[in-house]
């Protein structure tokens, strides 16, 4: 009985009442506290692939339980980082970076994230016919860490400069430094902006690659490739895909 009495004094008092309730609260919010997966990336923030890669990726890993975020690295740390389990991921790579298995650490996520298209932009070149071949002509620049662009710009052009972003790139061959660039149509979006609007910059031939684009999982969550997978997928079913996309264009204007 005595106990039962302090016991009452005890939570009587106003400040312990309001020490349990935070406690309380906090415990609630630590056990429903979603843990954070981070992504690394090559893609430049302003892009609308980019836009595009972090809404989609943070609704699906949303899905499954996670909060997403993710940071832009020059090509080739982005990769290296990703794959030593710095970051948790590699957010956006076309399906065959691990041909070579340079990459062990790094499962792909087998629902393709995007697709993009990679063309040739020029301000002193004002037109090009079998685009690859005649490379041979000229110096180019690609992004650094574009596996495959970097691949078929050094097997034909007669220089290849590895830039770490598409602003450097465009501003190349605007300052006449390089003769083309190989980057993606949704890279070459920044020929809009204030920068470039007055650059003489164009593309020049048809589309030279359409690519399918993918997430990379490190291999510590490997148990969440499928979940990825199917999130992704049900994203394209229930309409979120094509929601997001108007999303990311619209952000972009």
């Amino acid at each position: 009985m005595k106990g039962k009495v302090m016991l009452e004094q005890w939570l009587s008092k106003p400040r312990l009442i309001i020490a349990l309730m935070q406690f309380s609260a906090l415990a609630i919010t630590s056990a429903s506290a979603k843990p954070i997966i981070t992504f690394t990336t090559h893609v430049e923030p302003q892009s609308t692939a980019y836009k595009f890669t972090n809404l989609l990726l943070t609704e699906a890993f949303s899905r499954i339980g996670y909060k997403f975020s993710m940071k832009t690295l020059p090509g080739k740390r982005s990769l290296h980082e990703a794959n030593k389990g710095v970051f948790d991921g590699e957010a956006h790579r076309f399906s065959g970076l691990n041909d070579n298995n340079e990459f062990p650490n790094l499962i792909r996520v087998p629902e393709i994230q995007q697709v993009i298209q990679n063309a040739m932009f020029s301000k002193r070149v004002k037109n090009i016919a079998m685009p690859w071949q005649a490379l041979a002509k000229y110096s180019v620049t690609v992004p650094r860490g574009s596996v495959w662009l970097t691949a078929m710009a050094k097997q034909y052009a007669k220089d290849v400069q590895e830039l770490s972003s598409p602003v450097k790139m465009l501003n190349f061959v605007k300052h006449g430094r390089a003769d083309i660039a190989l980057m993606s149509i949704e890279a070459a979006e920044l020929l809009t902006s204030k920068e470039f609007q007055e650059s003489g910059v164009k593309q020049i031939g048809p589309v030279l690659s359409t690519l399918a684009i993918y997430t990379y999982l490190h291999k510590k969550h490997k148990k969440l490739v499928p979940k990825l997978a199917f999130a992704l997928h049900q994203m394209k079913l229930d309409g979120s895909y094509q929601r997001l996309i108007k999303q990311s264009k619209k952000s972009g204007e």
